[in-house]
């Protein structure tokens, strides 16, 4: 082994290392803002857009690094991994968006949260589908990150619309055809049919 090898190993290591710390950085980052989205009420339509933005920030940091840092632990488990950091931000917008608004009807939801879910996936899967979909071990994982991702999209487009609808609220008028009363430990629960 001669001088060169040995700068040569040096530099690959201490590359690894700055990786490492770059990962754990951005999962302590995602970890803050995800649990900040849950908690904290004072700078929510801020941490929201943070919690938004956050995931596909780091996507793209894993396309920037090619490769060497990824978000499935699994696939390359001797290089660091930002699935933590990744998946807190996800549930930090998720949750905090199902506890803010409610949705009755999700038939306008589908098709924009699934174009953002395909925009999302495309850029995640670019150059790796084929090691990410035919690795059997993987396929598991894989089915959890495609179902995130679209839980992640659903609730970013309700957010996004329910913030931003500044419309007049429309009343119905509808005649109640059944009345459906059941009595529990908690008290009474009412369940209504009405016409279409």
């Amino acid at each position: 082994m001669n001088f060169l090898d040995l700068v040569i190993i040096e530099q690959k290591f201490t590359d690894l290392k700055s990786l490492k710390r770059t990962a754990l950085l951005i999962n302590i980052i995602g970890c803050i803002l995800g649990l900040s989205t849950l908690v904290f009420q004072f700078f929510n339509e801020i941490l929201i857009y943070l919690s938004f933005v956050y995931p596909i920030f780091c996507i793209i940091l894993v396309r920037y690094y090619r490769g060497l840092i990824s978000i499935e632990p699994e696939i390359r488990p001797n290089l660091p991994t930002i699935s933590i950091g990744f998946m807190l931000s996800c549930f930090g917008l998720i949750i905090r968006t199902a506890m803010d608004y409610n949705v009755l009807d999700y038939k306008n939801v589908w098709v924009p949260s699934s174009v953002i879910a395909l925009l999302i996936l495309i850029i995640y899967y670019f150059n790796q589908f084929k090691i990410l979909i035919y690795n059997k071990k993987n396929f598991v994982y894989n089915v959890f990150i495609i179902i995130l991702i679209e839980v992640f999209s659903i609730y970013s487009v309700i957010f996004i619309n329910c913030k931003y609808d500044q419309s007049t609220p429309q009343i119905y008028e509808t005649q109640i055809l059944k009345k459906i009363k059941k009595n529990s430990k908690g008290g009474s629960s009412y369940y209504l049919i009405i016409e279409q």
